[in-house]
């Protein structure tokens, strides 16, 4: 017989339900002893595997992160914004990486950046962008002085060039280079009492236009200028870079 809370005895047996443990008091350990193989497995399925799964998401992120921004980190040897245009940003890695095999360097740990920022506000909103940080962004690479080039048509990059932040070209391309691009130079009209050129054109470029064969272009005539500050080593590349862009021009 049962005692009751008073010591007397009652007419329930030991084993009677009630003095049997709720479920919410057993061991997790408890519990898989009083289930069957399928219960075994509808319980693991239900609480434990989300947060197993959820785990190992995290760790998948963290890992590639690690990979990619410190085990496997490409070095980022040319910055170049592309202001408002349409170019895809695979086009943009193919033509990158074929840059980067041009001048004998690996193209896995090696990379040129072409990004396009969006400083239109009309051209922002249809995608999504934003037009002011984007604005920002640039200038703040401008001041840093790392950004190293800059493709744009000439009303775009007009603020750039008048802040003297485009390189003059006389100064950056040999007498030779000067005479065998002397076609495509781009040389404002306001402000410019030397004459000099500031940019290149890249309209009649075949490897830039190919850029263009699925998605139209939206700027027609797209200067590629240097930027002043950039690092001396930089502007090495972005001299390679006019060259790439004119290929029939190589030995000229």
């Amino acid at each position: 017989m049962a005692i009751n809370l008073k010591g007397k005895k009652t007419s329930l047996k030991e084993d009677a339900s009630i003095y049997q443990k709720h479920p919410g008091d057993l061991s997790e350990k408890e519990k898989l002893k009083t289930m069957s193989g399928k219960q075994k497995r509808s319980y693991f399925a239900t609480y434990y595997l989300p947060p197993i799964l959820i785990a190992l998401a995290a760790l998948a992120v963290v890992g590639y992160i690690l990979w990619s921004d410190f085990i496997n980190k490409a070095d980022i040897y040319l910055h170049c914004a592309i202001l408002n245009e349409s170019a895809a940003d695979g086009d943009l890695t193919r033509m990158g990486d074929d840059f980067t095999s041009q001048l004998g360097m690996d193209a896995d740990k090696n990379k040129p950046s072409f990004y396009v920022y969006y400083t239109r506000s009309d051209l922002a909103a249809e995608i999504g962008a934003n037009a002011a940080s984007d604005l920002s962004e640039i200038t703040s690479r401008l001041v840093a002085g790392v950004l190293d080039c800059m493709i744009a048509d000439e009303n775009d990059g007009s603020s750039y060039y008048e802040s003297g932040f485009f390189q003059e070209l006389d100064t950056f391309l040999t007498k030779e280079e000067y005479h065998k691009w002397k076609p495509y130079l781009y040389i404002p009209e306001k402000n410019n009492p030397k004459h000099a050129a500031y940019g290149i054109y890249l309209d009649k470029s075949p490897v830039y236009q190919a850029l263009f064969k699925e998605k139209k272009a939206i700027v027609q005539k797209p200067i590629l200028s240097v930027i002043s500050n950039s690092a001396q080593k930089n502007k090495e590349y972005a001299h390679r870079l006019i060259a790439y862009f004119f290929p029939e021009q190589k030995n000229s």
